[in-house]
């Protein structure tokens, strides 16, 4: 949809081009109109405006005037002036200003319907070409090194979505890895930072400790790095040669492990960092890294993890003495998850919500003996999401402390399985309330606004009006309006109009150019023509077959 401002101090040609405006078809729009400069300017003041169509010459202000004040509130507006042949060279020089075009008072009214549509399509092609996708596209490259890491940090959140698009991503995002081969995954922290505090200076320690243990490690194999935490970065890995063979692998992760500590002591030496780095005894596919990655970083938070200049390997799977076992906490997998539904709850969606939720209860029963480690650190992570709704949903004074009570003693409960039913009871209970809630704000936003419209017919029912009255933005009001009744807002109020006309023809007090005025008609003219469309008739022959015949 379109917004066009008429503006005309002449009342006969205002209403003349509101009537044309009103007969353009082939685009939706919404007209308003203004008698002086000053009510243009109101009308720039309180609403989008794609299209103005204007006199050249009014009191009060001068069109470059006028093309000035609306190029500061809305640059992209087409405006269109109406000249005379004595207006040329000062149309000219709006011209060079842009997004201007003019039309002959002597070409008609054909030509002022061309010169809006024309105005329309060069809106609408804007939509599609404009400069900000271009410079986004241009800009891309620039990005590339953070959308790699975004992508990369999802890799390790475990989204199965994520992984599933791997192959299309890598050649996106320009990843110089393989994507059907599997990935070595080595971990740095940097143990201290000294005097560097500023978030600029460590972000060029990261970029360095990235330089370095690229260029050590680039020999043998390729590779791409993201920090995360405060004090880490992560290295995904694979051999440097295209054919990768079992060989090739057993060359790399040897080269790769003995390089560890030249890594360690060039960023001792060169950034005057102490660093300690953790390995990955061998390389997984893609989808297996989340919980490689959870089990390297594990090695930072036990044994001799909590040192200094450490070099960890992870133990092989026939390693002895290895006592790390990840299904003693929930990885970032799950705690990812835990986000998941904290945006589903707050958004409505049920059903991947619930499936979540599944997992994540599921993972928890089969982690040990109730109450599980596991278990603990579960519940009172889900009592974190789930209780700020229950309190909102609460329907009675005395909800918020008995929900209080419900979720904060957990001893109540005798196994996993009655948690797991009270979860799910009472997130079921949450989406039940957020519908009803939702269905009554959407019952009395429909009837504010057709109370606003059957109430003041007579004045005001533009879409930016009504917009203003219910405090919603106007496009997404008329979107709304449709989505929920099935029918568009200017379709209800012209519907208003009409039955409203009819009753009054029938009761045959008013005369019709009172009514036009009555029901916001700009002109009897108007009136005429919207009525005559609607039911074949004019508002005269309406009312003479509805008189009822004399005695």
């Amino acid at each position: 949809m379109y917004r066009i401002l008429i503006v005309d101090d002449e009342p006969l040609i205002l209403n003349g081009l509101v009537e044309l405006c009103h007969r353009v078809t082939e685009i939706e729009i919404e007209v308003y109109a203004a008698a002086t400069s000053q009510e243009a300017l109101d009308w720039l003041g309180r609403a989008k405006v794609d299209i103005v169509l204007s006199d050249i010459r009014m009191p009060g202000m001068s069109g470059l005037e006028l093309h000035q004040e609306i190029m500061k509130q809305w640059p992209k507006c087409k405006v269109i002036f109406l000249t005379g042949y004595s207006d040329f060279s000062y149309v000219q020089q709006a011209i060079r200003q842009g997004s201007v075009d003019y039309i002959l008072k002597t070409e008609g009214n054909a030509k002022i319907k061309e010169s809006i549509l024309r105005a329309a399509h060069s809106l609408e092609e804007e939509r599609y070409m404009d400069s900000l996708f271009i410079q986004a596209q241009q800009q891309k490259l620039m990005a590339l090194p953070y959308l790699q890491q975004q992508y990369m940090s999802e890799i390790l959140q475990g989204d199965p979505e994520t992984v599933e698009s791997i192959h299309e991503k890598f050649d996106e995002l320009h990843i110089k890895l393989s994507d059907d081969t599997p990935c070595l995954l080595m971990i740095a922290r940097i143990d201290e930072w000294g005097d560097i505090h500023s978030t600029t200076d460590r972000a060029l320690i990261y970029f360095a400790l990235d330089n370095i243990t690229s260029e050590l490690l680039m020999p043998m194999a390729r590779s791409l790095s993201m920090k995360y935490e405060k004090n880490k970065m992560v290295w995904f890995l694979q051999p440097a040669v295209t054919e990768i063979t079992a060989e090739g692998w057993s060359r790399t992760l040897l080269f790769i492990r003995e390089m560890l500590a030249e890594i360690q002591q060039t960023c001792l030496k060169l950034l005057k960092r102490p660093i300690s780095l953790a390995l990955a005894a061998d390389a997984v596919k893609w989808s297996a890294l989340p919980q490689k990655f959870d089990l390297l970083n594990m090695l930072f938070h036990s044994g001799l993890g909590i040192g200094k200049e450490l070099i960890l390997l992870e133990p092989s799977k026939s390693g002895e003495g290895s006592d790390i076992r990840i299904e003693a906490r929930l990885s970032s997998v799950h705690l990812h998850k835990i986000e998941y539904l904290k945006a589903s709850l707050e958004n409505g969606h049920e059903e991947p919500f619930f499936e979540t939720l599944g997992e994540l209860l599921s993972f928890a029963s089969q982690a040990g003996t109730f109450p599980s480690a596991v278990q603990l650190e579960l519940y009172f992570l889900l009592v974190s999401v789930l209780l700020p709704h229950s309190l909102v949903e609460s329907d009675s004074d005395m909800g918020p402390e008995r929900e209080l009570n419900k979720f904060t003693q957990m001893e109540r409960f005798e196994s996993w399985h009655q948690i797991c039913d009270e979860f799910i009871r009472t997130a079921r209970k949450i989406f039940e309330q957020q519908q009803v809630g939702m269905n009554v704000q959407e019952h009395e936003l429909i009837r504010k606004i057709q109370n606003y419209v059957t109430t003041h017919m007579s004045v005001d029912v533009s879409l930016t009006k009504i917009g203003e009255v219910v405090g919603h933005n106007p496009s997404y009001l008329s979107r709304l309006y449709k989505k929920l009744t099935g029918q568009g807002l200017l379709t209800y109020i012209n519907d208003v109009r009409l039955e409203k006309s009819k009753v009054m023809l029938e009761q045959d007090r008013l005369k019709v150019h009172e009514i036009a005025t009555e029901l916001g008609f700009l002109s009897s003219q108007y009136f005429h023509r919207f009525f005559k469309k609607a039911t074949n008739l004019t508002p005269q022959e309406y009312r003479e077959l509805k008189r009822e015949p004399k005695e």
